[in-house]
């Protein structure tokens, strides 16, 4: 995967992770730092791993995925840290 490739994910992964931030609004227990960063390890990761199955020329596979498992990781951990809040 090129350079390029891993930048054009990062980025997607920021803009997911501040999506997400902007949808859940006061209510998350995320730090937005937090929010973005979750958002770019699961867009990069995402992207390399369609990467490694497929090879070269899949982008479009690998940017759908990338999105969506940024996506659901931060819908996963915001989840997770609410109703660990609420245990407490």
């Amino acid at each position: 995967m090129s350079f390029f490739a891993l930048l054009w994910l990062a980025a997607l992964g920021l803009g997911i992770g501040a999506l997400g931030r902007a949808v859940v609004k006061k209510g998350s227990p995320m730090a937005t730092w937090m929010t973005t960063g979750v958002g770019v390890i699961g867009a990069v990761g995402g992207g390399s791993i369609i990467h490694a199955i497929l090879g070269n020329g899949h982008t479009f596979v690998a940017t759908l995925l990338g999105v969506a498992l940024a996506a659901l990781l931060v819908m996963a951990i915001t989840s997770w840290q609410r109703t660990r809040g609420e245990d407490s």
